[in-house]
């Protein structure tokens, strides 16, 4: 590499050679011999299993969209790209200002997740299926191909980065070996789905985004093999909190950067570390579904006294999927009029299902499901970003006096009269 004559370090003003990494083929026989590894991989698999059977014991919407959300934020956090769930899911509102850009990149990357579980559930693969993922993540980006320059990790210049990809050229031939192995290897499915996202890492085939499609290679393996396939097992939520130990835990599986390590004793050493990861993040998964759990405990006693065709009913679905929305977001998913959409709003904030978002949308016709997306924000570093009020209290006149309280069936909200009215129950 010529000189720069600009450059901040030593080395660039010097200029010089640099090593290129170079992948070995992926693993036509069983890859775990070592005993501790495949210990692992039992306790892992059982694990996960149990996690799987759990998930489809409770087919919820909302167990699965929180999952998904709160690993793609996890993943995105990864790669500096930080943000609130609240505004990450008020980035999908056309009709609402005032989102930041992060959010939207974010928000591509819980679609791309989301898209690699769905499209990549069958046999075998092919680059066009790879490349449709990481569209989905960075649609301005993709270029429907494998890239054409050489990539490198960490520093500014390939002669003071951490890690340089191989060559360009070869990429093709890599990806065609990891797409085979995928089809036919007789691995455990998490053993292959660590490794696939491994091998992916290393080879980095796109010039950007390539953690990010990478981690959602894995959980489409995962669910492809059916283990996990009502849920998403939150792997980044993990790795997330101990950036440099992931990352080391890659540059283990490259036996080059140790001094000629043999390959497979590489990749059980990654395994080791990474199974590890597998079994905590099949424990947060646990604590998931506990929480979702209390949520619809919370909506429950609202739920069941709602008629079987309300919208209301619908709107709960849809807060699953999309707890920030707008009366015009509601009246677009539902297919009901406007009115109908701002009467369910209103009807589920007066039992603290829904609160108006403040904030940066306090102007703003914006509700927020505060249940759901409190599930999200205890898994985001820092303080929380979503409070939510204590449920309604039966109300009680200025002039006080004990109330009935008797929850009437239609509104689902409680009876304002005296104790011991006379007549039917009430309430304004």
């Amino acid at each position: 590499m010529p000189p720069d004559f600009q450059g901040l370090t030593r080395r660039e003003r010097e200029g010089g050679s640099y090593l290129r990494y170079h992948p070995d083929p992926m693993p036509t026989a069983r890859t775990v011999d070592r005993p501790d590894v495949a210990e692992l991989v039992a306790d892992a698999s059982a694990s996960v299993a149990a996690l799987g059977q759990r998930l489809r014991d409770r087919p919820v919407r909302l167990l699965y969209a929180t999952l998904l959300r709160s690993e793609s934020l996890a993943s995105s956090w990864i790669e500096g790209l930080r943000e609130t769930p609240r505004n990450v899911m008020a980035a999908r509102l056309t009709d609402v200002h005032g989102t930041p850009s992060t959010a939207q990149d974010v928000l591509r990357n819980v679609d791309a997740m989301e898209s690699a579980i769905a499209s990549l559930d069958k046999p075998s693969w092919d680059d066009d299926d790879i490349h449709a993922v990481h569209a989905t993540l960075l649609p301005r980006e993709s270029r429907g191909r494998y890239r054409t320059d050489q990539v490198y990790v960490g520093g500014r210049t390939p002669l003071t980065a951490s890690y340089v990809a191989p060559p360009a050229d070869e990429v093709p031939d890599l990806m065609a070996d990891l797409l085979r192995y995928v089809a036919t290897t007789g691995d455990p499915p998490l053993v292959a789905a660590l490794l696939v996202h491994a091998q992916f890492e290393t080879i980095h085939p796109f010039e950007d985004g390539n953690g990010r499609t990478g981690r959602a290679l894995f959980h489409a393996v995962v669910a492809r093999a059916g283990i996990v396939d009502r849920g998403v097992l939150p792997l980044s939520l993990v790795l997330r909190d101990d950036v440099d130990a992931y990352i080391a835990a890659l540059t283990t599986y490259r036996p080059g950067a140790d001094h000629g390590r043999a390959v497979s004793d590489a990749r059980q050493s990654y395994l080791h570390v990474m199974l590890e990861v597998v079994l905590e993040a099949a424990r947060i998964a646990g604590d998931v579904i506990d929480e979702v759990a209390a949520v619809q405990a919370r909506w429950r006693p609202y739920v069941e006294r709602l008629r079987v065709d309300s919208s209301v009913h619908r709107l709960l679905d849809l807060l699953a999927e999309q707890p920030v929305v707008t009366p015009g977001l509601v009246q677009q998913c539902l297919g009901v009029s406007r009115v109908t959409a701002n009467n369910a709003l209103t009807e589920l904030a007066r039992v603290g299902v829904v609160q108006p978002a403040g904030g940066r949308f306090k102007r703003q016709n914006v509700y927020q499901a505060g249940d759901v997306l409190t599930l999200m924000d205890a898994y985001v570093p820092g303080p929380a970003t979503v409070t939510v009020p204590p449920p309604p209290l039966v109300p009680v006149r200025r002039y006080g006096g004990e109330r009935c309280g008797h929850l009437l069936p239609r509104k689902g909200v409680p009876c304002t009269l005296p104790t011991g009215h006379p007549g039917p129950h009430r309430a304004p």
